[in-house]
């Protein structure tokens, strides 16, 4: 019996270690943030509120403000379905100022920005007044036609 169960214990190893070494992934490749920065949907986010709305203001872009969460399983599908869709991310990229908060973090700019629940997303002009906001995790016919009026109407003016 014994010799059973040290066998067993042994292929298991064996598996594991040919699985494990199949595979050349990193727990460091899948960071979602650092002191600077978020990496959600294919995109860097920064962290930093002042900086950030300061760089809006320079550039006369409009910001749009990603409120997530680690935990939120609605925040993960928006982040891939939504955040990566290529049309999203090209206007986002492109003609924004990102900004992601951490609702288990960054509490006090979730309060300022009325925000209680994730995914939700916050558009403001380059001055910082709110223009629209996204509540929940919506799909990308939704989201784009909205960050495509905002960055219009910022544009506009």
């Amino acid at each position: 019996m014994r010799t059973k169960k040290l066998l067993t214990i042994i292929v298991l190893v064996l598996i594991i270690s040919l699985a494990y070494g199949s595979y050349n992934i990193s727990l460091t490749d899948f960071r979602l943030s650092d002191q600077n920065s978020s990496y959600l949907g294919g995109l860097t986010w920064s962290r930093n509120l002042t900086a950030s709305l300061d760089l809006a203001k320079q550039e006369n872009k409009p910001v749009a403000i990603y409120f997530w969460a680690i935990w939120c399983q609605y925040c993960a599908k928006f982040q891939s379905d939504t955040l990566g869709n290529p049309q999203v991310k090209k206007v986002l990229e492109n003609d924004y100022v990102l900004i992601a908060m951490d609702l288990d973090i960054d509490r006090d700019a979730a309060n300022t920005y009325r925000v209680t629940a994730p995914p939700a997303v916050v558009f403001l002009g380059p001055d910082g007044t709110e223009l629209d906001r996204i509540s929940g995790a919506v799909d990308a016919d939704y989201f784009l036609p909205i960050a495509t009026q905002v960055r219009d109407q910022v544009r506009s003016k």
